[in-house]
């Protein structure tokens, strides 16, 4: 087909992404056309795991020189707009175990969830959430380094038993799409290779749908149950600790994004879950020893 000749039926809004999504038409079916300055990317990931059998859409076309793509469209309901309907979180462990197993050797990437982005990330969160947002002054922030270099340190060990599986990096109810009642999944080329427990509690503790305590939890019991399926065993204990802090980690993650979105790029729409997030964050830490930083957040009032 040539590139180019068809219509554009709309924009499509991208969320948190700088990147263009349109719907259009050919003929007789639409389809997504992708701008994005990093396509070829996004092409040897999606190449990459729809020859490993994972749920992404199928790519029709791709030009690297004019940074687009032509992939298919998955349509309009996420499990965003599904609101925490079960059945589809277990196809999208199952979706996730896949992708996680499956798909990492050989990934095209040269990413990794290491120190440096683990210090990234709180610095992230440091600069837009604490500082931006809220205006909290250096001294104050200062106060919690210590408390999360502990939980940078802790991460880190946990990688050497835990990590070397490929990662999604932003596995949540935006970016997983049902179509013909399959969970599919897009928004994948920041994969990276890094721990087990991130993405899970990308899922899992995902400030757009609150997942009840007694939901997370059959959920969690559910992922490890079908990881020891694909011969990868942990004790409950040992990876519960590693999915709480990577949960820690994802939602100063989150928080830093929604108060970025929000204030410097002109998204309000993030802003509304800054509250949800922040709540998780903090009944979070409170399984931790980490009570200086625990007391920093109940003193906030947004």
């Amino acid at each position: 087909m040539k590139i180019g000749d068809f219509q554009i039926i709309e924009e499509i809004n991208t969320g948190g992404s700088d990147r263009k999504f349109y719907r259009c038409r050919d003929k007789n079916r639409t389809f997504i056309l992708i701008q994005d300055k990093e396509i070829g990317r996004y092409v040897a990931l999606q190449k990459h795991l729809y020859k490993n059998k994972i749920a992404v859409p199928e790519l029709y076309w791709y030009d690297i020189d004019k940074n687009i793509a032509g992939v298919e469209d998955l349509g309009r309901d996420s499990l965003f707009n599904e609101q925490g309907k079960l059945q589809y979180y277990y196809q999208a462990i199952d979706e996730l175990i896949k992708l996680q197993i499956d798909a990492t050797e050989n990934a095209p990437t040269d990413f990794y969830y290491d120190a440096e982005h683990i210090r990234w990330e709180q610095e992230y969160f440091k600069s837009f959430f604490l500082n931006q947002f809220l205006g909290l002054e250096s001294k104050r922030i200062d106060s919690i380094q210590t408390e999360l270099d502990d939980i940078a340190q802790n991460l880190l060990k946990m990688l050497k038993l835990m990590g070397g599986f490929l990662m999604h990096r932003d596995y949540q109810s935006m970016n997983l799409y049902i179509k013909k009642g399959r969970i599919r999944i897009i928004d994948f080329q920041s994969a990276r290779i890094g721990p087990l427990g991130y993405d899970l509690a990308s899922l899992l503790k995902d400030p757009y749908v609150r997942l009840s305590h007694n939901q997370e939890f059959e959920l969690f019991d559910y992922y490890l149950d079908r990881l020891k399926r694909r011969g990868i065993k942990y004790r409950r204990q040992d990876f519960l600790r590693h999915y709480q802090y990577t949960g820690l980690q994802r939602i100063m993650q989150a928080l830093g994004a929604y108060a970025n979105l929000w204030l410097n790029k002109g998204k309000e729409w993030f802003k509304q879950f800054i509250p949800t997030a922040l709540q998780s964050l903090q009944e979070s830490l409170k399984s931790t020893p980490y009570k200086n930083f625990l007391k920093l957040l109940e003193e906030i009032d947004i």
